[in-house]
């Protein structure tokens, strides 16, 4: 899969490639390994993240930045929901709220930059983008999902991406 900067597809190049594989390991749990690189147009893109997430069990694994971790530490349900994460990775800490939907059943992820401990979003919250994928119980053809990045979030659009496919990977499990 591509992502794509908004306007004429056939003038672009990719700005991210992520490609998912399975991985059969017989002596693990059967897992999702995600690899996300930059310049997805390259015949070289640089590695940006890679993140397993087994189908059955919570082990997963995170590499991003050459610093590789347990998804557990890095990404968690806010207490008492199950579609509000919080995304910590060294310095960086970020908000994903699940818990709107659009009319066609869609959900409407919201990423923000966390100035309260406060659950719910507050004044002094920075929102930094939006991430919506199409219902699961929809009907095909299905919409291409689409991530808006707004300008506040583009010094960290490699962490948005990826904790973005995490959180979205979670939502479905």
């Amino acid at each position: 899969m591509l992502l794509l900067p908004p306007g004429d597809p056939s003038r672009q190049q990719p700005l991210y490639r992520i490609s998912v594989e399975l991985d059969l390991n017989p002596l693990l749990p059967i897992s999702y390994v995600t690899k996300v690189a930059r310049g997805g147009g390259s015949s070289n893109p640089a590695r940006v993240a890679e993140f397993s997430l087994s189908l059955n069990s919570k082990r997963g694994m995170l590499t991003i930045d050459g610093i590789s971790t347990r998804l557990s530490k890095v990404i968690h349900f806010v207490t008492g929901t199950q579609k509000v994460f919080d995304w910590t990775f060294e310095s960086i800490r970020l908000r994903w709220d699940c818990t709107s939907r659009l009319e066609d059943g869609s959900p409407k992820c919201v990423c923000y930059i966390p100035r309260s401990t406060n659950m719910h979003h507050s004044r002094s919250d920075i929102h930094i983008a939006t991430f919506i994928t199409p219902p699961l119980d929809a009907s095909p053809p299905l919409p291409p999902a689409t991530l808006t990045v707004y300008p506040a979030g583009n010094g960290l659009l490699d962490h948005i991406l990826v904790s973005g496919l995490v959180m979205l990977r979670l939502l479905v499990r």
